[in-house]
């Protein structure tokens, strides 16, 4: 079993290293969206109102480093949930408070 796990180990090692796994590309396999008070979810460009610069920012992990990166303050907490997964962001000076979830936390017929 030890050699096993040195073995997946290294292989992930090797991965990291040639570039094969990125955290942008760990989070491009769950859709995100940010879900309002009442349940419904909106695309995360739907930020481009108050965030024009956003670019193509679309997890909750690059919208924080983002909003670091402009010099504001940001928690960002996993929250737990039955399906699916879910972050809370938070950028007070901004006044945004965001749930970003992906589609199986999302109402109505095909997670949204």
């Amino acid at each position: 079993m030890r050699h096993a796990a040195s073995g997946i180990s290294a292989a992930l090692t090797a991965a990291a290293c040639f570039g094969l796994m990125t955290p942008q590309s760990v989070q491009a396999h769950a859709r995100w969206f940010l879900m309002s008070r009442h349940g419904d979810c909106a695309e995360v460009a739907s930020l481009k109102r108050k965030i024009p610069d956003l670019g193509e920012i679309n997890d909750p992990h690059a919208f924080a480093a983002f909003m670091r990166r402009k010099g504001y303050t940001v928690t960002s907490t996993r929250v737990a949930v039955p399906k699916g997964k879910a972050q809370e962001v938070k950028v007070p000076e901004r006044d945004l408070f965001l749930m970003f979830v992906t589609s199986e936390m999302c109402a109505g017929p095909g997670g949204r």
